[in-house]
C-alpha cells in the first residue's frame, strides 16, 4: 500500500443537536467513509414515534446502509420524544418540521448550528431528503426551505390517507407543503405500495393522476406490488432499494448529459 494513501474507514458518530424550533436536543447517528474532499448526503426520517417509530427503524436502517455503500454521508435522527431525544412529539408536526431544517442546517454549515461547532464533517455538495410514513410528511415542509445545498427528495409510503390524526387536523397546511413539491424544481422519487395499510392504492393513484405527477420530468413516480406500509415482508425491503438504486443511477446519468452540454 502507497504509505501517501489514507485507508477509508467508516466514521459513525451519535451526537445531540439542538432544534432551533426551541434547542430542545435531538438524538442524531451521522456516518461516512474518512475520505478527503467533499460528499453528497442524506437526511432519513422515521415513522410516527407514538406508534414505535424511531431511527432504528428497519426502512431507516436499510436505507442508511445503501446511501454508505454508494459514498454517501448519511444522516438518520430522532423526531422530539422519540429514543433519547428530547420533548415530546407534537399535536401538529411544526416543531418536528423545525427539527428536520435543523439537520439541513447542520449538514450544509459543516457540523454547525446557531454558530455553535458539533461535529466536524467534510463539506457536502448536496443533500436527498429522505422521508418515509410520517418522516415524508415532515419532510415536504422542506419544499420551499432556502440552503446553500441543493436538496432532493424521495417520498416513501405518504401518509396521505391519515394526515388528519398525524397532524390534529392540519390537513390543508401539510398539502400545500406537498403542493408546493409538487411545483418545485427539485427531482423527487416519489414511491408507495399497492397493498399499504393506511393510503388504500386508489387514492395514491387519484393524488398522482390530479397533481400530473407522472407528467413531470423531475418527479419519479413508482407503484410497488404486493408492498404495504412497513415493508417489512420478504423481499420489501430489496424492492425499495431496487427503487432507489434504479432512481440515484438515473439521476446521475442526467447530470453527466447536463454537464456534457455546459461544457461543449
Amino acid at each position: 500500500m502507497d504509505p501517501n494513501e489514507t485507508q477509508e474507514t467508516l466514521l459513525t458518530e451519535r451526537i445531540s443537536i439542538p432544534s432551533v424550533h426551541d434547542n430542545k436536543l435531538l438524538e442524531t447517528r451521522v456516518s461516512y467513509l474518512n475520505h478527503v474532499g467533499a460528499l453528497k448526503a442524506v437526511i432519513i426520517s422515521h415513522p410516527y414515534g407514538p406508534l414505535g417509530g424511531n431511527f432504528n427503524n428497519n426502512v431507516v436502517v436499510a436505507i442508511e446502509e445503501f446511501f454508505l455503500g454508494k459514498d454517501y454521508l448519511t444522516l438518520a435522527f430522532n423526531f422530539r420524544g422519540v429514543g433519547k431525544s428530547e420533548g415530546r412529539t407534537s399535536w401538529t408536526g411544526a416543531p418536528e418540521c423545525d427539527d428536520y431544517r435543523t439537520m439541513v442546517d447542520f449538514l450544509a454549515n459543516r457540523g454547525t448550528v446557531s454558530g455553535k461547532q458539533l461535529l466536524q464533517i467534510p463539506p457536502v455538495s448536496e443533500i436527498i431528503i429522505v422521508g418515509y410514513s410520517y418522516g415524508s410528511l415532515i419532510a415536504t415542509s422542506l419544499s420551499s426551505y432556502t440552503t446553500s445545498v441543493p436538496l432532493s427528495f424521495v417520498i416513501i409510503s405518504y401518509p396521505y390517507s391519515v394526515i388528519w390524526f398525524l397532524t390534529f387536523f392540519c390537513t390543508s397546511q401539510y398539502l400545500t407543503c406537498f403542493g408546493d413539491l409538487v411545483s418545485s424544481d427539485e427531482r423527487i422519487l416519489f414511491v408507495y405500495g399497492d397493498s399499504d395499510q393506511f393510503t388504500g392504492v386508489r387514492k395514491y393513484r387519484r393524488l398522482v393522476e390530479d397533481c400530473h405527477l407522472s407528467e413531470k420530468p423531475n418527479w419519479t413516480v413508482r407503484e410497488l406490488d404486493d408492498i404495504d406500509h412497513f415493508w417489512y415482508g420478504t423481499g420489501m425491503e430489496a424492492a425499495l432499494i431496487g427503487v432507489l438504486d434504479e432512481w440515484l443511477n438515473a439521476c446521475q446519468k442526467t447530470k453527466q448529459t447536463v454537464n456534457s452540454i455546459i461544457s461543449s
